[in-house]
């Protein structure tokens, strides 16, 4: 779609459709205007379906959700906007596939739509809204779920006076939720032990294992290796739009160093498998991983006798930063309205009543809303004030994969050979070089990254 052809279906957009939201609660069904969401298959549908009602109370609008599984999305999305056929009017968008839906003109840049909601621009998350939201100076839709990762881990194990003893003993230094990855890898290693040892003082029925990691044959493996990486000062990506192949051999080489101390199912799994381990009393902390787990995670307190749930920031304050974007496709028959619905369900009212669904919010003024730090909404939002933390000391940060319109294509391939790196049948100076060799291909070169 030509950038003149786009801009005049802006115009009429914005001319269009300007009656009041009140008149919402007096249309007729068969007036209200339909529009099409693309979304993640089984994320929060009820609450989801709710933040739609809402909407349509106070829009003349008829919001079709169609649910797809994520494995899918993507592609089925790809095929849509390529076809210019109008099936979809708002998509969601994974942090890395930003870049490419705004450079090959599938979405339309919403900028002038919110010149005059400057401060809901602003309640976004800066380090969030700069990964996901911006792209070439535009505005691009609004996130509503931030799967930004930290470090979930058994603060009972950690607390416990025996435990604190003999890792001091060991190691030299106090147990405590690790600030650089260096004491995580002590702490992993301290907690690995077989079936027969005592753990708490208590003798193990089974083998218990120091960390949970997401090694399976799936896209998180680059996830949580993110923040390791980063933390090194490196990127995926450099500057010149190369894959840094030393550096992502180091990276590597400390995740494989890591999994001795992880189940032999973690070649298996993903977050939903490293939850189950926790749940099911396997493992004493993850890695870097995402935040909106916890309240999954902190069933664990249900699951296992004793257990009690930690949340803090990754070791050395670098982690993935991500989120799900709301953006309104190019081919949209009905921009405006589709652009109203990004603003609402991005917007602080649904956002806070997402959040008391146990949706993990993208808004500075709902993460540090004082109802979500009162303890009674702990098993919920217990994780808020640390991904305040983690925002604030990634302030700044960006990363060239979420910069380069070839990202989407790059993430859904950089598993492959990681993940064969971790299933020891390459080593890590091989799984760098044919990342760097995939992504040559993929960019046709080094990688234009959008700055």
């Amino acid at each position: 779609m030509t950038n003149l052809l786009r801009k005049s279906l802006l115009a009429a957009a914005f001319m269009a459709s300007t009656a009041p939201a009140a008149l919402a609660q007096e249309c007729n069904d068969a007036d209200r205007v339909p529009i099409t969401w693309s979304t993640i298959a089984g994320f929060y549908t009820d609450a989801m379906a709710k933040l739609v009602s809402g909407f349509e109370a106070k829009h003349c609008v008829k919001v079709n959700v169609v649910n797809i599984d994520n494995s899918q999305l993507y592609n089925k999305q790809v095929i849509e906007m390529v076809g210019e056929t109008g099936a979809y009017d708002v998509v969601t968008l994974e942090t890395s596939e930003k870049a490419e839906f705004a450079e090959n003109g599938f979405i339309l840049p919403m900028t002038d739509y919110f010149a005059d909601k400057k401060a809901q621009l602003d309640d976004v998350a800066p380090t969030l809204a700069a990964l996901t939201t911006q792209y070439k100076n535009d505005t691009w839709g609004l996130p509503y779920y931030t799967y930004t990762a930290g470090y979930i881990y058994r603060a009972d194990l950690f607390e416990d006076a025996g435990e604190k003893e003999a890792f001091k003993a060991k190691y030299g230094y106090d147990l405590a939720a690790p600030t650089t990855w260096a004491q995580h890898r002590d702490i992993a290693e301290f907690f690995t032990r077989k079936k027969g040892d005592k753990l708490k003082g208590e003798e193990l029925t089974k083998d218990f294992y120091g960390i949970g990691m997401m090694a399976g044959p799936f896209p998180e493996i680059q996830d949580e290796m993110s923040g390791v990486l980063w933390s090194q000062g490196s990127d995926w990506l450099t500057d010149e739009g190369k894959v840094p192949v030393d550096a992502v051999e180091k990276a590597m080489n400390d995740y494989l160093a890591l999994l001795k101390f992880a189940p032999p199912a973690a070649l298996t799994v993903t977050y939903d498998g490293v939850m189950n381990q926790m749940k099911d009393g396997q493992i004493a902390q993850t890695y870097s991983f995402f935040l909106d787990q916890w309240p999954n995670a902190v069933q664990t307190e249900t699951s296992v006798p004793g257990a009690r749930m930690g949340v803090a920031e990754a070791p050395e304050k670098k982690a993935y930063i991500g989120g799900f974007l709301l953006a309104v496709s190019a081919s949209s028959a009905h921009p405006k309205e589709a652009m109203d619905f990004v603003a609402y369900i991005g917007g602080h009212d649904a956002q806070a009543e997402f959040a008391k669904a146990g949706g993990t919010s993208t808004l500075m003024s709902v993460l540090s809303d004082p109802q979500f730090a009162d303890p009674a909404n702990r098993t919920k939002t217990g994780h808020f004030s640390t991904l305040l933390t983690i925002f604030d000391s990634m302030k700044g940060f960006r990363s060239n994969l979420f910069d380069t319109p070839f990202g989407a294509k790059i993430y859904n391939t950089m598993q492959i050979p990681l993940q064969a790196a971790a299933a020891g049948q390459i080593d890590a100076r091989q799984a760098a070089e044919q990342l760097a060799e995939s992504v040559d291909q993929i960019c046709g070169g080094p990688c234009p990254i959008g700055k």
